[in-house]
């Protein structure tokens, strides 16, 4: 019989080639440091930048806002005004004193003077219009006292 002869085989593995060793470099920190820092500054400053232009649309708005209140007051302002010179017209005051108050508007308006003459204070009737006179204007005086109280 035949026998089998064992054959040896040699198998070779290729080993794989370690690379040639790098020398291992420092980290160096500082500049580590020093870039994260200047990251930082950047973000900052972007943040810093961004507020300060979004204040300053924040005060456009609100002078725009500010404008149209000042112009819707003026023209309030104006129409209070138009109103007021209405009421003060001559005319409604005298309808109002005749129809409400039923006064009556006089015909004749006599007037007196203060200031008399020379010659008009020998008469004794001189010296009765003076006091009369001066009783009026002590009146009317008093009267426009009240009146500008009020005011």
């Amino acid at each position: 019989m035949l026998v089998h002869k064992k054959q040896e085989l040699y198998v070779y593995e290729q080993e794989a080639a370690s690379p040639a060793p790098r020398p291992v470099q420092k980290v160096d920190k500082r500049l580590r440091v020093k870039c994260l820092t200047l990251v930082a500054i950047a973000i900052l400053m972007a943040a810093v930048i961004t507020i300060q232009r979004a204040a300053i649309v924040q005060a456009g708005y609100d002078l725009v806002k500010l404008k149209g209140q000042v112009a819707k007051i003026e023209k309030e302002n104006e129409l209070l005004r138009l109103d007021i010179a209405k009421l003060k017209s001559p005319q409604r005051i005298e309808e109002i004193a005749t129809k409400e108050l039923g006064m009556v508007v006089p015909k004749n308006a006599y007037y007196a003077s203060a200031v008399m003459s020379a010659s008009n204070e020998d008469q004794p009737v001189a010296a009765t219009n003076a006091g009369i006179t001066e009783k009026i204007l002590s009146a009317i005086k008093v009267n426009k006292a009240e009146a500008s109280k009020g005011r």
